[in-house]
């Protein structure tokens, strides 16, 4: 089963996920970074943070970048 990490990229600072997540496919790490991004907005909310271009970013275990889910995805307002 392939590894895929997820990378929070906030600007020009980038926390890398150093232990990754074995996922069957890349719609199923992406599935996990809609989850991922919906905890990690509500807690930048309720510390009152700026949520504004903060994403994560999906890599295989090469390091290439297979996909972004921007955490403003999960955000609906209507």
């Amino acid at each position: 089963m392939p590894r895929f990490y997820f990378h929070i990229r906030d600007g020009e600072r980038l926390i890398k996920d150093p232990e990754g997540s074995e996922l069957s496919d890349l719609e199923s790490a992406r599935a996990e970074a809609l989850v991922g991004a919906r905890e990690l907005l509500a807690a930048k909310l309720k510390a009152g943070e700026v949520i504004d271009g903060q994403r994560f970013e999906i890599v295989d275990e090469g390091g290439n970048l297979l996909t972004v889910v921007p955490l403003k995805d999960v955000v609906r307002l209507s």
